[in-house]
């Protein structure tokens, strides 16, 4: 019990903390709601779980092991944040009889795969709890994912509770410069950390 303890008490936080994902999902859910957001929630969590799976596999120690591998994952994430903030800022307020729909399942598949924070969460901490051949690894995955899903689905709900906020184009304009910058913030912080 105290081990899963320790587990919440690290990785409920780093998934909460802000970061490429959680970003975008609240700007989606303030775009277009909980519903419209759901297939990009949809393509991280698939992702999530992944990414996961492959840690209790193993497969997460090909990225401490090659610095390579781990930059490139990183290059082409922060490529991929910087082509999302794009479509921010190009995105065009809703008429009143359409919703936006900006991202896709693709999108969310995508920004978390190619997303170093799951990674680094991953690597440095959730496989901190992994023991080898363990059972209760199981348990450890599954935690995980539901944390990040717990997590990703409070920053949607938060967003979306937003929306009534970006009515105006003005609003609507500045919430797109807002998440498009917050995204190249973070593009520009992760190129920089080394």
């Amino acid at each position: 019990m105290e081990t899963v303890l320790a587990f919440l008490g690290v990785v409920l936080p780093l998934t909460l903390s802000p970061g490429p994902a959680t970003i975008a999902i609240a700007g989606i859910g303030m775009r277009s709601g909980v519903a419209s957001a759901l297939p990009f929630y949809a393509g991280m969590m698939i992702a999530c779980a992944a990414i996961a799976l492959a840690a209790a596999f193993g497969l997460n120690a090909l990225f401490l092991a090659s610095p390579m591998a781990y930059d490139t994952v990183r290059y082409l994430g922060i490529a991929y944040i910087v082509y999302l903030a794009m479509r921010l800022f190009r995105s065009r307020p809703p008429t009143d009889d359409e919703t936006t729909k900006i991202y896709s399942l693709f999108d969310g598949l995508m920004l978390s795969i190619l997303n170093a924070k799951y990674y680094v969460v991953v690597s440095a901490v959730f496989s901190q709890f992994l023991k080898p051949d363990d059972a209760a690894n199981w348990i450890f995955v599954l935690a995980l994912i539901a944390l990040v899903a717990f997590s990703q689905g409070v920053w949607l709900v938060t967003g979306a509770g937003l929306r009534p906020l970006m009515r105006s184009a003005v609003a609507f304009r500045i919430q797109s410069i807002v998440f498009g910058s917050s995204l190249i913030g973070v593009a520009v912080y992760l190129l920089l950390r080394r």
